[in-house]
């Protein structure tokens, strides 16, 4: 997709970089998750806040090495490509009562520091750290803020500047990525030998093929089809999705909740999804019991501003079929409803809790959840096996009685053992041995046979 085509489509379908509904910032419990902490990006919160102040002067310091390593002598040179792009940003922007972008000379001159600030920001942080010149707990912060809806920045300004500053388009992808999959990283799952080997050559005879083609197209679409990170975010985690596993449109139906000890007491296992995706939930079912499939999610204080954020994203885009994200959040609350049903999904890896209690977590999932409606068909396939199993009257039995079972067999068994071992003991040291040096010495014997 060219930068024309999405300048067009941008100025076709409106603001692209929305408030957050205030059905979602009205609830007071989540109202701070919508607001920056650290640094405002974007007119929406720029000079509102005076915790900012100290920011904006480390902004001017980042813009600096920005210039300075970007090998541009001129300043003016990297203004000017912004100034090119600044009429098309300002009207990604949702002008209301409290914003008014009337000074083209004072948005474009906050578009420039802004975007400088974001590139490298991003680029401290993954390539560079010693000059990211901040705590790791104020990077975390500065993190935070930059997936925020209200504080973002159209990437048609961060596309003329990272094409100065890294000299392609190919290099401000890569980092953007390795940026968006930081924030996302997961513990990494061990490989068994014989994937390691169909990797490797899977690898070597896709590469000739990958090198015939352009393998950065995709990228290139995905990239230049986003308006700003966190939409990127969404893309970058939503977009595989498989209907067979995920969405059955046959009908739409009702299911009960089931939390997850409840699910664990009738044979449910959980294991965390080999992807990141939010959409890769599945259930393998097996002759007695089944496995549920869950995408892990890392528990710390990022995680409930970036949750809701993406919630409040979906929300904008009126669209059922994306509300993948809060589909996810209100199959995870149907699964936590006491601390107990954290602990156990911590324990198989599916939360991953960095900070916080398992009473936090579930409080957590309760309160992010609160006033969503999922997409009635995102994971329909998965609550039908899942309650098909649950009412499964010969695997319910069975497992019902699998612990007493198995006491009788471990019990008898052991009673069998002893008595099998008494009775080889008795034939391997019968009680009158016919030879050995036992023999007692008598009328023409020996005491050797």
């Amino acid at each position: 997709m060219s930068v024309e085509r999405t300048e067009t489509m941008s100025q076709q379908q409106g603001p692209r970089i929305p408030r957050v509904p205030q059905i979602f910032s009205g609830i007071e419990s989540n109202k701070k998750c919508y607001e920056p902490m650290v640094v405002s990006i974007g007119p929406y919160y720029h000079g509102k806040l005076d915790g900012f102040l100290e920011m904006e002067k480390s902004k001017c310091n980042m813009v600096r090495r920005f210039v300075q390593q970007s090998g541009k002598h001129n300043i003016e040179e990297l203004y000017k490509t912004v100034e090119d792009v600044a009429v098309v940003a300002r009207r990604c922007y949702d002008e209301d009562g409290s914003v008014i972008l009337n000074n083209m000379t004072e948005f474009t001159k906050m578009m420039f520091l802004d975007g400088c600030f974001v590139i490298q920001f991003m680029h401290c942080l993954l390539r560079d750290h010693q000059n990211l010149k901040m705590s790791s707990h104020f990077a975390a912060l500065v993190a935070r803020d930059m997936f925020l809806l209200e504080n973002q920045l159209p990437f048609v300004v961060l596309r003329s500047l990272m094409k100065l500053r890294f000299g392609s388009d190919e290099e401000g992808i890569k980092l953007i990525k390795d940026f968006i999959k930081h924030i996302r990283a997961m513990p990494r799952q061990r490989v068994s030998c014989r994937k390691k080997i169909s990797k490797f050559f899977s690898k070597t005879i896709l590469r000739r093929a990958i090198s015939n083609y352009s393998a950065k197209d995709p990228e290139m679409g995905e990239y230049y089809g986003a308006s700003h990170l966190l939409e990127l975010f969404h893309m970058h985690f939503v977009t595989s999705v498989d209907k067979n596993d995920t969405v059955d449109s046959s009908r739409t139906s009702l299911y009960r909740y089931h939390p997850a000890m409840d699910l664990r007491r009738v044979g449910i296992h959980f294991k965390p999804s080999k992807t990141s995706q939010f959409t890769d939930v599945k259930f393998k079912p097996t002759w007695l019991a089944g496995r549920l499939q869950i995408p892990a999610l890392t528990i710390d204080d990022s995680t409930k501003p970036l949750l809701l954020n993406l919630v409040a994203y979906e929300a904008c885009l009126g669209d059922n079929d994306k509300l993948w994200v809060t589909s996810y959040i209100c199959f995870m609350d149907s699964l936590i409803d006491q601390p107990e049903d954290v602990r156990e999904l911590r324990s198989q890896g599916v939360l991953i809790v960095t900070l916080g209690s398992e009473e936090e977590v579930a409080r957590l999932f309760n309160e992010v959840a609160n006033y969503l409606v999922p997409n009635p068909l995102a994971f329909n396939k998965v609550k039908k096996d899942i309650e098909s199993h649950c009412r499964n009257t010969f695997k319910r039995w069975i497992l019902h009685y699998k612990g007493p079972i198995y006491t009788v067999i471990f019990k008898y068994s052991f009673i069998f053992g002893l008595i099998v071992s008494a009775l080889k003991y008795v034939k391997v040291f019968p009680a009158e041995p016919l030879y050995g040096v036992c023999r007692l010495p008598g009328n023409n014997s020996t005491l050797y046979p």
